[in-house]
């Protein structure tokens, strides 16, 4: 479990409106209170959060370190889990497995905002591989308006994370030019989607152990888009199909 800060209203509101666990809230001394702040504060101490006055030369410096913090909260981050028992836990809620492996990906905004677009659109794991610290950390949730810490996410190498999925009944299918083009796909069921960088994009490797390629069609002379915005039209083409979040 790591300790992570998180700066905006907003992003700290929906985090603890949704049950996530904060260790404290900090603020300066003798703020005047706005709307959304006084409702932080209300909504913080009914869920037995710590608040903590501290004067200003205490509080924790902005993001461009030249000012520092009014209000921040310290998240402790419980959302790592193992494949495995990230599975059962699916199925035990009866869920269908949704999944976003995420290779290579460069800049935490793009993290962020994949994450983000993830959650929203109901996908029940994300799967990254490499440090923890750099795909979760202030900047990624800053990004991702908190979703980061509030999707279940996996850390593990993507060629083993495919074929335990694939011995799970998950079809996997890779992002790549030259594949099926993503709305004609059946993509029904258990799914896992596995994006790679817009300037790299995914390894042959990678691809091969892949079930099926979906393509998005661009205009001619465009070659690559946003992965972040690969990953929002593929997902939400997934629930469009479904009509997975209507009822919701």
């Amino acid at each position: 479990m790591k300790t992570l800060i998180i700066r905006n209203k907003n992003a700290m509101l929906e985090l603890l409106k949704s049950g996530a666990t904060f260790e404290k809230i900090s603020i300066v001394t003798g703020l005047e209170q706005d709307n959304l702040t006084q409702e932080i504060i209300a909504t913080a101490k009914s869920k037995g959060v710590r608040i903590e006055e501290a004067p200003i030369n205490k509080m924790a410096k902005r993001r461009s370190g030249q000012t520092r913090e009014v209000l921040t909260g310290f998240l402790a981050s419980e959302n790592i889990w193992t494949l495995r028992n990230l599975i059962d836990e699916i199925y035990k809620r009866n869920e269908s497995p949704f999944f976003l492996l995420v290779n290579r990906v460069d800049f935490e905004s793009n993290i962020g905002v994949i994450a983000r677009t993830a959650f929203a659109a109901g996908v029940n794991g994300l799967i990254f591989q490499g440090d923890v610290d750099r795909f979760l950390n202030e900047e990624t949730l800053h990004f991702s308006m908190g979703a980061i810490a509030r999707i279940p996410l996996v850390k593990m190498s993507i060629f083993e994370a495919i074929k335990e999925l694939q011995k799970e009944g998950v079809k996997t299918f890779c992002i790549h030019m030259g594949g099926k083009t993503y709305y004609k796909e059946d993509l029904s069921g258990p799914v896992a989607f596995v994006l790679g960088a817009e300037d790299k994009g995914i390894s042959d490797e990678i691809s091969s152990r892949c079930d099926a390629k979906l393509s998005i069609p661009m205009q001619q002379g465009i070659d690559s888009i946003n992965v972040a915005v690969s990953a929002g039209v593929v997902l939400y083409e997934k629930v469009r199909q479904e009509g997975a979040l209507s009822n919701k």
